[in-house]
């Protein structure tokens, strides 16, 4: 069964309908980007996602800095978006850990050791932006390259309820990461779009027979 990570959350209505809905990850911003919210914003967030996992997406910031805010934001998992222009995971967990904390870490594919990291990201770059952009991956390519393992690949770039089922059905991720794709505005999700989006992954799983 995919898994659905709804990114970019600021408002609490949309967090509870993400968590509603099955998602199994709500990512707070934290990062300069439209969709970025303040460390205690995204705690009082998360305390609406429910078993959702909570992430916190960062980018250039040094390990330290992104510790702190795990351990402000009582985020229960960092996503490292920059990929080599970020800190590594084996960096972050070391902060982490000397603060007690044991965070989940979801990877971009060229971070240098995003082979240590529990989840691997797929996602579009343009210069100077680091996911957000609302441009796919080209899906067909990907399918023939070497992939990171299925069960750990998560999905983002440009997804929403209009092409999820084939991306979804071209690479077989473990789950598909949506933020601007269902969207009225950034930051501000839209629910009808919100339900179309899981609807077309559970036709997606149910024509791979993975709905059990």
């Amino acid at each position: 069964m995919t898994g659905v990570k709804v990114c970019g959350l600021t408002r609490a209505e949309d967090v509870r309908c993400a968590a509603a809905l099955g998602a199994v990850a709500c990512g707070f911003i934290l990062s300069a980007s439209p969709r970025r919210v303040t460390a205690a914003r995204a705690r009082a967030l998360a305390a609406d996602a429910g078993e959702a996992l909570t992430v916190a997406v960062v980018t250039t910031e040094s390990a330290e800095w992104i510790a702190q805010q795990l351990a402000e934001c009582g985020l229960q998992a960092a996503q490292l978006s920059a990929g080599a222009d970020g800190p590594t995971v084996a960096e972050v967990r070391e902060a982490a850990a000397r603060r007690g904390l044991r965070p989940r870490v979801i990877a971009a594919a060229d971070t240098p050791d995003a082979s240590e990291a529990d989840y691997t990201l797929l996602d579009t770059r343009t210069p100077g932006e680091y996911g957000g952009t609302g441009r796919t991956l080209d899906w067909q390519a990907l399918a023939a390259s070497e992939l990171p393992p299925a069960d750990r690949l998560v999905l983002a770039g440009g997804l929403s309820p209009g092409n999820v089922e084939r991306a979804i059905t071209t690479l077989h991720p473990s789950m598909v990461d949506v933020g601007s794709g269902v969207e009225a505005a950034p930051g501000v999700k839209d629910e009808e779009l919100l339900r179309a989006f899981f609807a077309a992954v559970a036709r997606a799983d149910h024509s791979r027979g993975t709905t059990a």
